[in-house]
C-alpha cells in the first residue's frame, strides 16, 4: 500500500512537471513571456519589457553590454541636454573616490528594473538622498541649502540630475523677473516644404487627374481627390511613391512607418525613441491604446499607434493631428481638461483667425515642440522628451510665452498640471528668493573689495 501511494505520488509528481515545463516552454516561445518576468518594469520600459535582448545580453550580464544597450536608446537624448553628470565625468581621475560609494558610470547603478518595491518617480532605484554621496559639503559652500534635506533635491523642483539646464544658477539669474506673459510670444514655424520647394523649384503641382493608384487595393475615388489638396501633391509625391502597386501589404498600418521615414526620417526617428513608436524599434508589433498605462478611452483600445494614427496620408492635417488625435485616445484629467484651458482658447483663435498663426496652444504645441537642425525646422515626435522631469519643458516650451519663474512654478503645482493649467495659483519659487539673495550677496561682496581696493 505504501508503495503503491509513492508510486502514486511519484506518477502525480513526473505529470505536473511535464504540464509545469510545457506551460513554461508554451510562454517562452509562443507566448508572451509573462511568466518569465522577475517584475514589474517601469513606465519608461513596460512596452518593450517582453524583447528581452532590447536591453540584456545573452547572458543577462549588468555589465558593459548592458550599459551599452541603454545609451542606444537614451544616448541621443542625454546628449541633447547637455547631461551634467555624463560617464566621463567620472571616468576623471580626480573623481576616482566618488565612485567608491556611488558607480555613476553605469544607468543600472540607479535605475533597476524589475524592482517595483524600490521603483521610485524617474525610474530610479537608490534612495532619494543618494545624492549625498558627492554634495555632503553643500552647506558650507552654498549657506542658503544649510538645513536642507538631500532627498528633496530631485522631488523639490530645483534640481534635475541629468539635464538641469533650466534649473542652472546662472540660467535663473539671467532670466529673474521677467513678465509672467511676455509681450512677444515666439514660436518656430515648420519649413520643410519651403525648403524643399526652393531647391525644386521646377517641381509641378500634381493634380486630381494625375494619380496613378488606380491599380493599389484598397483604392477608392476619394483617395485621388483628397491627396490633390495635400502637401503630397504639391511636392510631387504620387500614389506609387508610398503604395507598390497591386500590394495591399503596403496599405497595412505596420508599414506606414517605414514608408513614411523615406522622407520623413527626422520624425520618424523621434517617434521610435518616445513612447508611442519605442515598440518599433526594437522589431515588435506597434504598440496599442490599451497597452499604456494611463488612462485610456476604451472604445480606442484597440487603435495601433503609428504614423497613420494621427496623421491621414492622403490629406495630412497638422490642426486634427495636434489635438483632436491626442483627445481621441488620453482620457486622463490633464488632457481632458485642455478643451476648456485658456491654451485650448488660445488654438481656437488661431484656427478661426483671430490670433496669428503659432499663437495657440494644441497639445502638440508642448509635448512635440518645434526644434531647429540646421535651416530645418521640424516637430520633434518624441513625445516623451520632454515630459519628465517636466522641468525640461521649460526651455523649450513654456519660455516662449511665459517668464522663468512663472513657468517653473505652474510646473511644480502637481494639481494646477491635473486641471491643465486653469485657475490661480502662487507664481513664485522659492529656488527664485534663494537666487534673489544670492545676487544681493555677490553684490555686496564686490562693494566692500572695491571699497577695499580703493
Amino acid at each position: 500500500m505504501i508503495k503503491e501511494t509513492g508510486f502514486g505520488f511519484l506518477q502525480y509528481g513526473i505529470f505536473v512537471t511535464i504540464i509545469l515545463s510545457s506551460l513554461l516552454t508554451y510562454n517562452l516561445i509562443k507566448g508572451d513571456k509573462q511568466l518569465f518576468l522577475p517584475g514589474q518594469t517601469t513606465h519608461g520600459h513596460h512596452q518593450i519589457e517582453l524583447e528581452c535582448k532590447a536591453c540584456h545580453a545573452k547572458s543577462f550580464t549588468a555589465g558593459e553590454p548592458m550599459q551599452n544597450a541603454c545609451m542606444t536608446c537614451h544616448g541621443e537624448p542625454l546628449e541633447k541636454a547637455r547631461d551634467k553628470h555624463p560617464k566621463k565625468k567620472f571616468t576623471d581621475p580626480r573623481n576616482a573616490d566618488l565612485l567608491a560609494n556611488l558607480d555613476a558610470t553605469k544607468c543600472v547603478t540607479c535605475h533597476v528594473e524589475h524592482s517595483p518595491e524600490i521603483t521610485s518617480e524617474h525610474g530610479v532605484t537608490l534612495p532619494q538622498d543618494f545624492c549625498f554621496y558627492c554634495h555632503q559639503d553643500i552647506a558650507n559652500e552654498r549657506p542658503s541649502h544649510e538645513g536642507f534635506e538631500f532627498d528633496g533635491c530631485g522631488s523639490s523642483g530645483c534640481h534635475s540630475y541629468h539635464d538641469n539646464r533650466a534649473l542652472y544658477e546662472r540660467f535663473l539669474q539671467k532670466n529673474i523677473d521677467k513678465p509672467s506673459i511676455l509681450s512677444k510670444r515666439k514660436r518656430l514655424k515648420n519649413n520643410g516644404f519651403e525648403l524643399w520647394k526652393s531647391k525644386n523649384s521646377d517641381a509641378v503641382i500634381l493634380g486630381v487627374d494625375q494619380h496613378d493608384g488606380d491599380s493599389i487595393a484598397g483604392f477608392t475615388a476619394d483617395h485621388p481627390v483628397m491627396w490633390a489638396d495635400s502637401v503630397h501633391a504639391k511636392s510631387n509625391v504620387n500614389c506609387s511613391t508610398c503604395h507598390t502597386s497591386g500590394d495591399s501589404e503596403r496599405l497595412g498600418i505596420d508599414l506606414s512607418t517605414e514608408v513614411c521615414s523615406d522622407c520623413h526620417s527626422r520624425q520618424s526617428d523621434g517617434f521610435k525613441q518616445g513612447l508611442h513608436g519605442m515598440r518599433l524599434a526594437v522589431g515588435l508589433d506597434p504598440m496599442t491604446v490599451q497597452q499604456s498605462r494611463l488612462k485610456m478611452k476604451p472604445e480606442a483600445a484597440h487603435r495601433e499607434l503609428t504614423c497613420s494614427s494621427c496623421h491621414d496620408p492622403h490629406q495630412p492635417d497638422l490642426k486634427y493631428a495636434a489635438v483632436q488625435a491626442c483627445q481621441g485616445c488620453h482620457e486622463d484629467e490633464h488632457s481632458q481638461n485642455y478643451v476648456g484651458s485658456k491654451h485650448a482658447a488660445l488654438f481656437e483663435d488661431e484656427n478661426s483667425g483671430v490670433i496669428q498663426s503659432g499663437e495657440g496652444v494644441s497639445c502638440a504645441t508642448c509635448h512635440m515642440p518645434r526644434t531647429k537642425k540646421g535651416k530645418l525646422v521640424y516637430a520633434e515626435h518624441n513625445q516623451t522628451l520632454n515630459l519628465k522631469p517636466n522641468s525640461k519643458m521649460l526651455r523649450s516650451v513654456c519660455m516662449n510665452c511665459h517668464g522663468l519663474e512663472y513657468s517653473t512654478s505652474a510646473l511644480a503645482d502637481k494639481s494646477l498640471i491635473a486641471k491643465n493649467f486653469t485657475g490661480g495659483f502662487v507664481d513664485q519659487h522659492p529656488s527664485f528668493d534663494m537666487v534673489r539673495t544670492r545676487m544681493l550677496e555677490k553684490q555686496r561682496l564686490k562693494k566692500e573689495r572695491s571699497s577695499r581696493s580703493k
